[in-house]
């Protein structure tokens, strides 16, 4: 299947490993994860009070008030992708990664990521769980391969970029038009006029996946051009729903201070106009959707 899509002409990502000595036994599991903002916003303020120098607008971005109600206001320039195996249990003394995928110009800001990561893992990821040292950190090409991009004492090497618009050929290979079909395995928090959408169809899903994607592409990876989002969303709405087993999941952080409540399962659809939509469904399961994507949640796969 080829895919049509706006152009990506310098729109990239890297996969970047962070290797972890955990200091305790430690078990990983999404929920934790989910709780990882508090934890390195925690880190930025001590980076801050002994450096001087800004670390908290990587977790939490500012920007000014024109560039905001352009786009939807951007998220982190990274995602965190789980353990493939979650929950994960680790013994102390023995290694775990945790993985990112950094955008665009977000790439350049690997090294204060280092420290931030470094920072959080002498106190822990949330209420004192998880904490580790950083061992080193690996970036991993398109291929596959990976090679070391930092170690403490060692030099910094810049890491592998992965274009997109490679990465949507390769993800498009072998693929059929006639239908789509994701799975959420996260909660997907998705909001409307206040209220979470419990039950929600395509046609109300797909604005979250086409808003997360073009405020990522423009604001991270300087997209130039414009995009007939309403085009995009009617095509949504026309789409015919062959499958829809999506149910509420509630969790609560591990501090439980916080419920992170969304949807979960697997929501197919099949129609004229849907060869318009597969780039957007495709980049947006590099990104997740809804409150904490860029934590964990609101993950899901195109299957």
């Amino acid at each position: 299947m080829k895919l049509a899509h706006p152009s990506l002409e310098g729109a990239d990502f890297a996969l970047v490993h962070f290797k972890l000595r955990m200091v305790e036994r430690s078990l990983f599991t999404a929920q934790l994860l989910l709780g990882m903002r508090a934890g390195l916003l925690k880190a930025a303020r001590r980076l801050e009070s002994v450096k001087g120098q800004p670390y908290a607008d990587l977790v939490d971005p500012q920007v000014d008030f024109h560039e905001a109600h352009q786009h939807q206001k951007p998220a982190p320039a990274f995602v965190l992708v789980p353990p493939a195996e979650i929950p994960l249990e680790v013994a102390a003394g023995s290694c775990a990664f945790l993985t990112f995928r950094l955008f665009g110009r977000g790439v350049q800001e690997l090294p204060r990521l280092i420290e931030l990561i470094a920072e959080m893992g002498e106190y822990g990821v949330e209420a004192g769980l998880l904490r580790f040292t950083l061992e080193c950190v690996e970036s991993e090409d398109a291929s596959g391969n990976r090679r070391l991009v930092w170690m403490e004492g060692e030099g910094d090497f810049a890491p592998a970029l992965i274009p997109l618009s490679w990465w949507l050929e390769d993800f498009a290979a072998g693929r059929g038009e006639a239908e789509m079909a994701v799975r959420f395995d996260t909660p997907a928090r998705l909001m409307s006029h206040g209220k979470p959408l419990f039950q929600p169809g395509f046609g109300e899903v797909f604005p979250f996946m086409l808003r997360r994607v073009t405020s990522m592409l423009y604001y991270y990876c300087q997209m130039r051009g414009s995009i007939n989002a309403r085009r995009l969303v009617d095509l949504a709405n026309g789409l015919e729903t062959t499958l829809s087993r999506l149910e509420w999941r509630d969790w609560k952080s591990v501090a439980g201070q916080e419920t992170i409540g969304g949807v979960v399962g697997e929501l197919a659809v099949s129609g004229p106009g849907l060869e318009d939509l597969w780039w957007v469904v495709a980049l947006g399961s590099l990104l997740n959707i809804g409150k904490g994507a860029a934590f964990g949640a609101g993950r899901y796969a195109v299957i």
